[in-house]
């Protein structure tokens, strides 16, 4: 059983999958209270599936970018308790989890984090052998520099705040901005993620697993 944990941005995600099922997860508005919410969170999810620490067998935990906060207290949490149980722990980046819930497109696909101070994260991905490949580095840039990235029809997913919405909304078609479902990052996605990594034989070791911070 695995133990899924995502507390990189405001909204913090926990999720349980034993390898072929998704038995449990819980998405949650964490804004500033990371700390507080997530060992309750956790203690509620092994609860209602009738799991207790002792019987998970691996753990996956988003590394960020994101929050500098959010980030540390998720990655501390998971490499506790890798580390406690000698487990093994997968790192996956927070856009390699919000891409991992959206369909094939043909067209480029970019995903956003909220990086605060009106300034927005992002990467580019596009569909290539069955699966979203990146093919940029995450930049850090204003909403009004991000507008500035089209140049041929694109999607747009992931944290896009008020003043993100007033740049994208002038663009008209050049940017399919999708149902509020997908813009989600939910952590049954990583704990997907995760398995198929540690089925390739990935060892985990919890001492890998570091934060990921974009400047």
């Amino acid at each position: 059983m695995l133990l899924a944990i995502d507390t990189a941005t405001t909204r913090a995600s926990v999720a349980l999958h034993d390898g072929h099922t998704l038995r449990d997860e819980f998405t949650w508005e964490a804004v500033r209270k990371h700390t507080v919410t997530l060992a309750p969170h956790i203690r509620q999810i092994l609860a209602a599936s009738d799991v207790t620490a002792q019987t998970l067998t691996a753990l996956a935990v988003c590394i960020g970018p994101g929050s500098y906060t959010g980030v540390r207290i998720g990655v501390a949490v998971a490499q506790g308790l890798a580390v406690t149980r000698h487990l093994p722990l997968i790192g996956v980046s927070t856009l390699d989890i919000l891409v991992a819930a959206q369909p094939p497109d043909s067209r480029p696909l970019y995903a956003l984090f909220a990086a605060g101070r009106k300034r927005a994260g992002f990467a580019r991905y596009r569909w290539q052998s069955a699966q979203w490949e990146v093919e940029s580095e995450v930049e850090i840039v204003t909403w009004a520099e991000l507008a500035e990235q089209f140049s041929e029809p694109s999607i747009v997913v992931g944290e896009i705040e008020p003043q993100g919405w007033d740049a994208l909304r002038p663009l008209g078609d050049l940017v399919e901005i999708p149902p509020p479902a997908r813009h989600l990052r939910r952590a049954g996605f990583l704990a997907d993620l995760a398995w198929a990594r540690l089925r390739t034989g990935e060892r985990g070791r919890p001492a890998d697993v570091r934060p990921l911070y974009a400047r």
